[in-house]
């Protein structure tokens, strides 16, 4: 006689660098042969330094050192316990290749990471989240911080002007003069980050320095959650599916390779990318699986 089980699986996943290159997204799955028991999502954050990581970027060794800490985690670990153990290796990131502690364009990177047998969603930053129920309800946990708003709508409101004074929108997206005009304030936010004094544009990114509880954010996974989609902020939301994350995005991009209109970021597409950032997608799925009684 078979007995039914839960368990999860990867129903979908993709990891798509914006232009040539690997990009800075890494999308994780740790599966032990019963099942996915844990699944990251994490966004490498834009590399502003200019320095050379032995060809890497700054963004890309962070995801790198973020996803192999959570493959090393031992089982029963907390969340505050994991992402202690995340920043610690990331302060050891930095130290290796001479990144002063209060170095605000150090390595960095954001995550949602999946706990199935703990029944949980850890996520620090702007990764999105949704949680699909049974009964089909889609719950969603959009990424995004303040900050990025802001500048985004700033970036936004100048090149508006600039077309309307008659640049062309072509030569707007190869020099940016909107990205020129916040880069003084991108290159200094992360003093925001991980600050409980920061007031409304504080936020959390695993960068090495210790996050402060309130940055971390948990979700259940309740006995009517059947799936889980974690998606990067290359991505508008946490679509149901791939393809409808890619959908929307497409139409996004044909609409506004600027970046200035509804969804407005703090780049545009550059020349000879397909998409202003990295994305990175996966969605998990709850079924009944047939064992052996």
């Amino acid at each position: 006689m078979a007995v039914l089980v839960p368990g999860w699986r990867v129903a979908e996943r993709a990891a798509r660098a914006k232009g040539a290159g690997p990009g800075e997204d890494r999308v994780v799955v740790l599966d032990d042969g019963d099942g996915v028991h844990c699944a990251a999502v994490i966004d490498g954050v834009t590399d502003k330094s200019g320095r050379d990581y032995g060809g890497a970027s700054g963004g890309a060794l962070a995801a790198d050192r973020v996803a192999q800490t959570l493959a090393t985690l031992p089982s029963g670990v907390s969340v505050a316990e994991a992402v202690a153990a995340v920043s610690a290796e990331l302060m050891e990131l930095r130290r290796k290749w001479s990144v002063a502690e209060d170095d605000l364009l150090a390595p960095a990177a954001v995550a949602a990471v999946v706990w199935p047998r703990r029944k949980l969603v850890w996520r620090v930053g702007d990764v999105h989240v949704a949680l699909g129920h049974r009964d089909g309800g889609w719950r969603r946990h959009a990424g995004g911080k303040l900050i990025d708003t802001v500048l985004a709508g700033a970036r936004a409101a100048y090149l508006h002007c600039l077309l309307l004074q008659g640049e062309r929108p072509e030569d707007l997206a190869a020099g940016d003069p909107g990205r020129a005009l916040i880069r003084p304030v991108l290159e200094r936010q992360a003093v925001l980050a991980n600050r409980d004094d920061a007031g409304p544009f504080g936020y959390g990114l695993l960068d090495g320095r210790p996050v402060p509880e309130r940055f971390v954010e948990t979700f259940a996974l309740t006995d009517d959650v059947c799936e889980v989609v974690l998606a990067s902020d290359g991505y508008l939301g946490p679509a149901r599916t791939l393809s409808g994350a890619e959908a929307e995005l497409q139409v996004s991009l044909r609409a506004d390779r600027l970046r200035i209109m509804e969804h407005a970021a703090t780049k545009a597409v550059a020349a000879g990318a397909e998409s202003f950032d990295d994305r990175s997608y996966l969605r998990l799925s709850r079924r009944p699986r047939r064992f052996p009684s």
